[in-house]
């Protein structure tokens, strides 16, 4: 007997089969290329700034999960009528969650010399706190003052480096206009002086989740504090104003919590707070730290030093790469012995994605690829 188009469909679908647009058919697969994250997937299309962050993810394994094993093109599959799943949609690229693996990768576990007093390449790595080390629900805030008056708008750290152009302009944060605020010096950064880091620290490890207080770099901190050699060459720079010392015992207080084995050297630790010049501070002391390894013997195997620095604010991030650059394209020998590697984990601008980028003896840049050689 015979069935036109249209009632064999209909007969189809009260037998329960699929419909038509739902069939497809598979007659053979092929070996397809490992997909990857490329960096222009990590920004938005419109007028943003070239990729700089090459993340795949073979590379990152540790931080994403391994994708399915393609069949060999040899394999053929039969052709078939039965209905084929359609293949789960691609988890959204996670930038941030990416460059957390690759600060804790490009610090490998296993740096440290048999003999510690052996000339040796060193790694260094050089790290901004709030919002980077720490967290957004950090406890430590900066302090704006009402014009004419002394009613008080405390400002999270993490979400200062948002608005702090937009201070005395027509912006609503926290239930304020921000035209009517201002910074007074000292007394708007109070908390960044004196023993409250410690004291922040200790409120923030006991009352908080540790998603609150630990940031995209805590992982990398950790990691260079698990290892007698990193911690050795682990410094701070952050735009607090506490001492050194002051500093050190917020480290002391994460050793005696089980959060860290090794300490990092007090005078690593540098406050270069307030309100004038820390992005340009940051960075000249930066460049002194490439000094110091560039001086460093390399040992019989030769190779390179290498130094990373990460910043959540894209303000000290830009200063970083332009200043070095400046340097290298004046002096493109001065650092030929040092690979420098500069790290972005801010998410607060949206114009600014996190990347990762390796800076060329000519003062040029590229894009940092995960799992490469020091």
């Amino acid at each position: 007997m015979m069935v036109s188009g249209i009632s064999f469909f209909a007969l189809l679908l009260l037998l329960g089969a699929p419909a038509p647009a739902q069939v497809r058919t598979s007659l053979r697969t092929s070996a397809a290329p490992v997909p990857s994250f490329a960096a222009s997937a990590l920004i938005s299309p419109a007028g943003l700034p070239s990729p700089v962050l090459a993340l795949s993810v073979p590379a990152l394994a540790p931080a994403l999960a391994a994708p399915s094993v393609a069949l060999p093109a040899s394999v053929a599959v039969p052709a078939s009528l039965r209905p084929v799943a359609a293949p789960a949609s691609p988890e959204r690229p996670n930038p941030l969650g990416q460059l957390r693996g690759v600060l804790t990768d490009w610090l490998k576990p296993d740096v440290s010399a048999e003999d510690a007093s052996a000339a040796a390449p060193v790694t260094a790595y050089v790290l901004d706190l709030d919002g980077n080390a720490f967290g957004p629900g950090f406890p430590t805030k900066i302090i704006l003052f009402r014009k004419g008056g002394d009613r008080e708008l405390p400002v999270p750290t993490a979400h200062f480096a948002v608005i702090e152009k937009s201070i005395g302009e027509d912006f609503a944060y926290g239930g304020a206009n921000l035209k009517d605020y201002e910074l007074r010096g000292d007394a708007s950064f109070r908390e960044f002086f004196g023993p409250q880091f410690t004291a922040d620290l200790k409120y923030a490890v006991e009352n908080l989740p540790a998603s609150q207080w630990q940031g995209p770099s805590w992982g990398a901190l950790v990691r260079a504090l698990g290892d007698p050699v990193l911690a050795a060459h682990t410094y701070v720079l952050t735009a607090r104003q506490h001492t050194s010392e002051q500093l050190l015992d917020g480290f002391r207080y994460l050793q005696a919590a089980g959060y860290i084995r090794y300490l990092p050297k007090v005078e690593n630790l540098h406050g270069v707070g307030g309100t004038h010049r820390t992005a340009q501070r940051k960075a000249e002391l930066m460049a002194e730290f490439v000094d110091s390894l560039q001086a460093a013997p390399l040992g019989a195997d030769g190779g390179r030093h290498a130094i990373g620095f990460s910043d959540d604010t894209w303000a000290n991030h830009e200063r970083m790469r332009d200043s070095l650059s400046a340097i290298l394209r004046r002096e493109p020998g001065r650092w030929s012995k040092v690979k420098i590697v500069l790290f972005f984990t801010g998410t607060n601008e949206v114009a600014r994605r996190p990347e990762a980028i390796v800076l060329l003896p000519g003062g040029g840049t590229r894009p940092y690829v995960p799992g490469e050689p020091r």
